[in-house]
């Protein structure tokens, strides 16, 4: 049923951020209205019960120290938590050895490891002279960003091994080879999280903690008081936009409101119609972002056999489809899991095959990590992000070089009554759901302030 509907603010988008957005709008008394493409709420997270009622976490999955918000919004809703399991050793396959090491970064090789010391402490130290508000400020910003971080690798002094590991890193945390974005971009991401090692380590780091019922359903959480106000399969598809209003087109409609939240990834925002349309150079921000190439595949065992020969199930790889891996058991339950990452034109490549020979090729991996065991799963779930019609990728959009030090400053930057959220906006852990619940806070500040200062009487108060 076509309808026009009116609201104080009308939300694109029902993730973290949308959400976080319009729970603050409605706790200010301020009528709201989300409108989410997906049949579902929680963008780039998707926990599934599967068979046996085991929970699948497709998307964004851990939470770590220093995320305030989301560790707050998990106490608010009473969600129980796990630690991420990591005894025992972690595995580095390098040029066919097999080696063990534990912490953050691999040490199986003291050589290599040394260097790689070297590269973490170097990149963190050098993150933290960025303001992850300003990039563009600094000093050097458009040296820093027209040089890709390929190249910056290429130039250290380090092994080739060493150099090698920077690659997968970046593949890992991005996801995106280091030819695709600059210098500039990787820092202000690390100082976003409070660098290097802080985003990539397990215990007392960014993968430390997990959601026992699945990270979806802190959406589940902030949409419920919302109740009707949240609209699905609701894709927007123009915004007009005046002084005073806009009038937002979607599937289900027209919505007449102040102001406009759009929380949903630059390069998905840009696919928007805008009428007018917007400024050149916010569209051109949009045309220089991209999002990242992963697939996650979840493999599941009768048991945790690789714990038998005391290993994790932390595995970094610089050969096969998968190059990192995790121990994704629940510890309720007795099945042993390992979730694998697919990532950046290894995910380009896998997206590709077919699902029988890309579990083939999951598996030859599993089997080159754990042994022959590997072979023989009870189970296998995959997720091809990059496919996924409304997200076009994961974990979060990035900027080409060059982007960050000319466009960058349009990226936060109010069009007229249209704002703008998303995990891409935030300051803070920019990329986690963390930094999604950030970008709507903030987002719902502006707006309100935004509101007042044009003294504009919302629905609530004629």
């Amino acid at each position: 049923m076509v309808e026009d509907t009116r609201a104080d603010v009308v939300v694109v988008g029902a993730g973290l951020a949308g959400l976080s957005a319009a729970r603050s709008l409605l706790d200010a008394g301020v009528e709201v209205l989300v409108l989410e493409a997906r049949d579902r709420v929680g963008g780039r997270t998707h926990s599934v019960e599967e068979a046996d009622g085991l929970v699948i976490e497709y998307g964004g999955q851990w939470l770590g120290p220093t995320q305030d918000r989301v560790l707050g919004l998990v106490e608010e809703l009473g969600l129980g938590t796990f630690t991420q399991y990591s005894d025992g050793d972690n595995l580095q396959l390098t040029d066919g050895a097999r080696l063990r090491y534990q912490g953050a970064i691999p040490t199986g090789d003291p050589v290599q490891a040394a260097d790689l010391i070297d590269a973490m402490v170097e990149l963190t130290l050098t993150c933290m002279e960025i303001d992850p508000a300003r990039p563009w400020d600094h000093p050097l910003a458009a040296v820093l960003d027209s040089t890709t971080l390929e190249t910056w690798i290429s130039a250290q002094p380090y092994s080739d091994g060493a150099k090698q590991w920077v690659r997968t890193l970046s593949r890992a945390v991005f996801p995106a080879e280091p030819g695709e974005i600059s210098l500039l971009h990787a820092l202000f991401y690390f100082r976003s999280g409070g660098g290097v090692e802080k985003m990539i380590g397990t215990i007392n780091s960014a993968q430390e903690t997990r959601i026992s019922l699945g990270a979806q359903h802190l959406s589940h959480g902030l949409a419920l008081p919302l109740g009707d106000r949240v609209r699905l399969n609701c894709p927007v598809t123009r915004i007009d936009r005046s002084h005073d209003d806009v009038v937002v087109h979607h599937d289900g409609g027209t919505t007449t409101a102040r102001r406009a939240i759009v929380a949903i990834p630059p390069v998905l925002a840009g696919r928007i119609r805008y009428s007018p349309p917007m400024p050149g150079v916010r569209d051109q921000l949009t045309q220089r972002s991209f999002m990242g190439s992963v697939l996650k595949v979840h493999v599941v065992y009768a048991r945790p056999f690789w714990r038998d020969a005391g290993l994790s199930g932390h595995v970094t790889a610089d050969t096969g489809l998968v190059q990192i891996t995790f121990d994704q058991s629940h510890p309720d339950r007795t099945e042993g899991v390992l979730v694998g990452f697919i990532d950046s034109h290894l995910g380009r490549t896998a997206s590709q095959m077919s699902e029988p020979d890309r579990r083939a090729a999951v598996l030859e991996d599993l089997v080159r990590m754990f042994g022959d065991e590997a072979a023989n799963p009870i189970g296998y779930y995959e997720r091809s992000w990059i496919d996924e019609e409304w997200s076009r990728g994961c974990y979060v959009g990035m900027m080409t070089p060059g982007t960050w030090s000319t466009l960058g400053h349009a990226l936060r930057e109010p069009v007229g009554p249209i704002h703008w959220a998303g995990t891409e906006t935030a300051v803070i852990w920019n990329g986690y759901m963390d930094g999604a619940i950030r970008s709507g806070e903030d987002a719902a500040a502006a707006v309100l302030v935004d509101l007042a200062a044009h003294g504009l009487r919302t629905e609530a108060a004629r």
